[in-house]
């Protein structure tokens, strides 16, 4: 081969490179943080494929606003299901997702409850033999290519006798990808909040899902400037009747430069990230 054609070669596949390199999306994570009214709904799409679906706000929301946007992107399976307690807000929206779509696997505290909701969910995973598993701190899920997920809370044994317990007992998530971390909270009060300041700087995350809908009982001092996030979610009713989020809370994230994000305001927020950087974009 003469060294002329040799260069030509040459220079075909460098620009090849290029415009890969230049062009070639990056795999993407996407986070939707639902608008369920006084809830939590989350679905989280993974960089190589696969789901997972946090809480499903009240029973009539994931009729009304989860089903609707699965089926509409097409989504024919749940891969993974975290109820991260036990409460209607919850739990409810859970309940027509394992009616309708085939689900790979639930993750759940196994703090225990008592009502119809909770019985109905639990029915449902055994009359359609769900793979089914408790989970407690230092615990991580495995299976989601490129992404780290570890579980921070519960603690293995419970936390008893402090204030609201199923709350306390709540599943918190650390998700990593790349340089970006998210951090859900679910509904953990300040007493859980203390114990997770062991976990040291595990808790740091760019952008955290706000404990409790904004309440008074969560969000100490100490937590928020432990994690430090750059956007603070908060899942939240309109004109709810608890007076979420409070206004010291509020504070609280402002005064360390946090942007605040809430359902009852901005609709459902998306967050898609590389890894590296992560864009944030609001739908009424």
């Amino acid at each position: 081969m003469s060294k002329s054609r040799l260069l030509i070669i040459s220079l075909l596949l460098i620009c090849i490179l290029i415009w890969v390199g230049v062009w070639q999306k990056p795999n993407t994570l996407k986070v939707i943080f639902f608008d369920v009214g006084q809830g939590d709904a989350i679905l989280i799409l993974f960089p190589c494929g696969g789901n997972m679906l946090i809480d499903g706000g009240e029973k009539a929301q994931g009729e009304r606003v989860i089903l609707p946007y699965l089926k509409k992107k097409g989504i024919r399976k749940i891969d993974t299901v975290v109820l991260t307690h036990a409460h209607s807000d919850h739990v409810g929206g859970l309940i027509p997702i394992l009616k309708t779509f085939p689900v790979g696997f639930v993750v759940e505290s196994g703090f225990p409850h008592t009502t119809d909701l909770y019985m109905e969910f639990l029915e449902l995973i055994d009359e359609k033999n769900i793979p089914y598993k408790m989970v407690h701190r230092g615990q991580e899920l495995t299976g989601f290519s490129g992404v780290r997920i570890e579980f921070l809370n519960p603690p293995h044994p419970f936390l008893e006798g402090r204030g609201s317990d199923i709350n306390n007992n709540s599943i918190v998530i650390k998700l990593s990808y790349g340089r970006v971390q998210f951090l859900f909270c679910a509904d953990i009060e300040k007493e859980a909040e203390r114990e997770l300041l062991n976990c040291g700087s595990k808790l740091r995350s760019l952008i955290m899902k706000v404990p409790h809908h904004g309440s008074k009982t969560s969000s100490s001092w100490e937590f928020v400037k432990r994690v430090n996030p750059e956007a603070a979610i908060i899942s939240v009713g309109r004109r709810n009747r608890f007076g979420h989020p409070d206004s010291m809370t509020l504070m609280k994230y402002r005064r360390i430069g946090s942007e605040i994000y809430r359902t009852d305001i901005n609709g459902a927020i998306i967050i898609s990230t590389d890894g590296r950087r992560y864009k944030l974009k609001k739908f009424l």
